[in-house]
């Protein structure tokens, strides 16, 4: 199993909306974030890569196409979400697992304002009788 280190203390109890809507606008943070939601919450990063090439090219992925993306993943997405907490990385920098508050993240995600639960989010954005949805 590996192990993780924590650089920094981070307020983990909640992420501002400004925070949440940040990174759920990238796509590639999405998916990542489906599939590690599908993989009990941890993954090899070179996992994640070829998951994510899958997905977006499927049989047509490249080494080129792999190599953006585990570029992306490190440089850009990883940080992104271990700055806000909800994602920590092994120290031997090969595995990720979410951590934190990353459940508050992935119900933003997941949330579909026209199915018919009881919640706050659901009654404040599900469409009224006489609304249209478009």
């Amino acid at each position: 199993m590996p192990t993780y280190e924590n650089k920094r203390e981070i307020d983990r109890a909640k992420l501002s909306k400004d925070t949440i809507f940040t990174l759920l606008s990238a796509r590639r943070i999405r998916e990542l974030l489906r599939i590690l939601e599908q993989s009990d919450g941890e993954m090899t990063v070179a996992d994640m890569t070829a998951e994510i090439s899958h997905r977006e090219h499927g049989e047509d992925s490249s080494t080129a196409k792999r190599k953006a993306i585990y570029v992306s993943l490190h440089q850009t997405h990883i940080p992104k979400l271990m700055e806000a907490g909800v994602l920590e990385r092994s120290t031997s920098n090969t595995t990720i697992r979410l951590t934190g508050p990353w459940k508050q993240l992935y119900a933003h995600l997941e949330f579909d304002p026209l199915i018919k639960k009881r919640g706050v989010l659901s009654r404040m954005f599900r469409p009224q009788k006489n609304e249209e949805v478009a």
